[in-house]
Formats: C-alpha cells, structure tokens, sequence
C-alpha cells in the first residue's frame, strides 16, 4: 500500500472510481412499499432524501446480498456488489409488480465516484451544484455540468465522506475534476484496508449463501430494522434476536504473520473453529489483522491457530482504536 494514499485518506482528500457493483431504479406508484417488504432496513421510516444500509434474504433468512437503498422522491436506486446481481433481480422479477413498482438495471448507465476524508467536502462542493447533504445517511440529487448527479453523505466501511452516483460517461470526467482540485487517486485495495479495519463483512467474503444478518454483524450496523413490520426471511431474523443468539460470530483475529491466501480454517483447542476469511496489514499498529467467522463457543481472547501453524488471537469488532484510526 503506497503511504501517500493513506495520508490522502486521513488528512486530505481521497477519490476512487468505486466497482464491482450492481445497481437497480425503481419507480411506480407502490416502489417504497414493495421494497419495504423485501428488506431488513426501514426504507420508509427514513424519508425522501435518505440513503440506508440493508439486506435481501432468502425466505428462510439467508442474506442473498447486502443493499445500500437511496430514496428519492421520484425513484428508489437500489445497489448491491454485482456478484449477487442475478440472484437481486431475480428476487425483483418475481416480487416486483410491474403495474406497481417497475424495476430497471442501470449498472451499465451508472457509474459511482467516492470522495473520502477530512477534506472531503471542500473538494466535492466546487464541482457540483450546491446542496450537499450535511448529515450522514442523507441524499440529494444535483447536477454537474448540466448532468444529473445523486450524492449521499457516507460513514461507513471504514470511510467517512461522499459517494456520487453519475451517469456512465460522466463518472471519469468527475474523478479527474476532484483530482484535479487536489483529491489523490487510491488504489480500491485502500477501500479494502479500511472496510476490514472497520468489521465490515463483505459478500464472498464473510458473507456467503449459508449466512445469517446477526452472524456478520448486519444488526450492529444498523441493517436491521426490528419494528418496521414484516419482510421476506423475518420470522428467522427476529427468532434469532429474540429467542436467542446466532451460533456463529464476525470476530478481528490479530494475526502472528500475513496468511499466504484466503479463506483458511481456523482451529481452537485441535476443533474446527471457523475460517479467516479477510486480511490487511495495520499501518498504525505495525500488525497483521483480519476478520473471521467462528463458531459461538470461541470466546474473544482466545489464542486460534491457522494451517501453517501461526497463531491468531481472538478480538471483539469493532476494534478497539486506543488513539488510531481504526475507522469505526
């Protein structure tokens, strides 16, 4: 990781062209409505201008894929990381009535630029039209150059400022412009750094077909809503908060060397204990760390061991920052 793009991050001004990404629009009469009963965030409760964190599940509760959900007064853009992308429209071509709520996919129309860091909105606000959104979780539709931009105000995966939603053809020229003002250009394995530091999972990574929100930490994060009423894959969500606790847990191992691949099994006391699962080098700790998902009986504090015989030990997320940017 070059350290110029760290410091970037954390004293200036940070841009990347964000990918690996699907994104959908949703409008008709009924969008907010029909949405609302697909996924684990309240999209209601959050208004016009809003952009929220949450899920799709399985009818018997497994995340299908993670969603952020801006709500515009005309539209809802849902996105989602495009592995899931077949099976996300799929679940909208069964569930979604077209006289209702039409649903169109717009990832090859759209492009998103982040802009991270302290610096942030001094650099954004001159290159678009006025009325950024101040508060986190806030979303407004501007213009740049005549075209229509939507920009929601972000705290999350590690990364603090704002994410533009262009077209196609304008999401390059909006990179260059933000560099051009003094943003640097980072590399996405930056983004990566700061979403493990952050105990955020990811699909295909902690996240796969066999998982649960409350295993990988959806609930602490603010994607699940546990009074908006029903949704697909509820009944199992809710049981599990309130009748008990899920059998598996997202945990920050501190690892003893850097795994020469991911995912490994983890072993505590010679049983399978789970798998590593995301790794990154810790500048300000001078460490390796990483996230994995274990088994409930591996309590924090205990000392793992992976297959090349170096140890790990087990931490609670998020981690602890002791006067380093751990990126909450």
């Amino acid at each position: 990781m070059d350290p110029a793009d760290r410091a970037a991050l954390a004293g200036g001004a940070a841009v990347a062209v964000r990918t690996g990404l699907a994104r959908w629009r949703l409008v008709g009469s009924a969008r907010l409505t029909c949405l609302q009963g697909l996924v684990t965030c309240d999209v209601e409760q959050a208004g016009d201008g809003s952009q929220v964190f949450g899920a799709l599940l399985t009818p018997k509760g497994m995340i299908v894929a993670p969603l952020w959900i801006t709500r515009l007064s005309d539209a809802l853009i849902v996105e989602a990381p495009d592995a899931a992308a077949a099976e996300v429209a799929a679940v909208f071509a069964r569930a979604l009535p077209p006289r209702l709520c039409r649903c169109e996919d717009v990832t090859a129309a759209s492009t998103s630029v982040g802009i991270y860091g302290p610096a942030a909105r001094d650099v954004l606000a001159p290159a678009v039209a006025p009325g950024l959104p101040e508060a986190v979780g806030r979303a407004a539709a501007l213009t740049r150059n005549g075209a229509s931009l939507v920009v929601s105000r972000v705290a999350a995966r590690g990364l603090d400022g704002f994410e533009c939603l262009a077209g196609s053809g304008d999401g390059a020229g909006l990179a260059a412009a933000l560099e051009a003002r003094g943003a640097r250009a980072v590399a996405p394995a930056l983004l990566e750094e700061r979403r493990i530091l952050a105990g955020f999972p990811r699909l295909g990574a902690e996240i796969d077909d066999r998982t649960l929100p409350q295993e990988v930490r959806l609930d602490e994060l603010g994607a699940v809503s546990f009074t908006k009423g029903c949704y697909l894959g509820q009944e199992t969500v809710a049981r599990v908060h309130f009748r008990g606790h899920p059998n598996r847990w997202l945990a920050g191992l501190e690892l003893e060397r850097g795994p020469a691949s991911l995912p490994l099994p983890v072993v505590a006391d010679g049983e399978p204990a789970g798998r590593l699962t995301s790794a990154c080098w810790w500048d300000a700790r001078e460490a390796w760390v990483g996230l994995a998902v274990l088994r409930r009986g591996v309590a924090a504090d205990a000392f793992v061991e992976l297959p090349d015989h170096s140890g790990a030990t087990v931490r609670e997320l998020p981690w602890p920052t002791r006067g380093t940017a751990a990126a909450p």
